[in-house]
């Protein structure tokens, strides 16, 4: 990715642009830390805070795309990725929490 030495670094280090393959990667390890530490926060409260904290999260990435300036079919999609995002890490949370309380 961009880095504020790569001027000093040698070979492929210091290209600009990143590859295609860096940007997925890091995407994809984003994804699972955000899924996972969603996943977790989520199994700590009960169905009626879970409903408030996703109102929040929803509340942030609206306003979070509002700030970047998103055009509208990027916003658009920023938001449908974040409701499926939340949406599965509430699924993950609600089997977990029903695995935990069967044990």
């Amino acid at each position: 990715m961009l880095r504020a030495k790569r001027d000093s670094l040698g070979g492929a280090a210091s290209k600009a642009i990143p590859s295609l393959g860096e940007v997925e990667g890091r995407m994809m390890i984003l994804e699972l830390i955000a899924l996972t530490a969603l996943t977790r926060l989520m199994r700590l409260h009960d169905i009626g805070e879970r409903a408030d904290l996703i109102k929040a999260m929803r509340h942030a990435i609206d306003r979070k795309c509002h700030d970047a300036r998103l055009c509208g079919t990027d916003t658009q999609s920023a938001e449908t990725y974040a409701e499926e995002l939340l949406a599965s890490a509430q699924e993950q949370a609600i089997v977990q929490g029903a695995i935990r309380n069967h044990v």
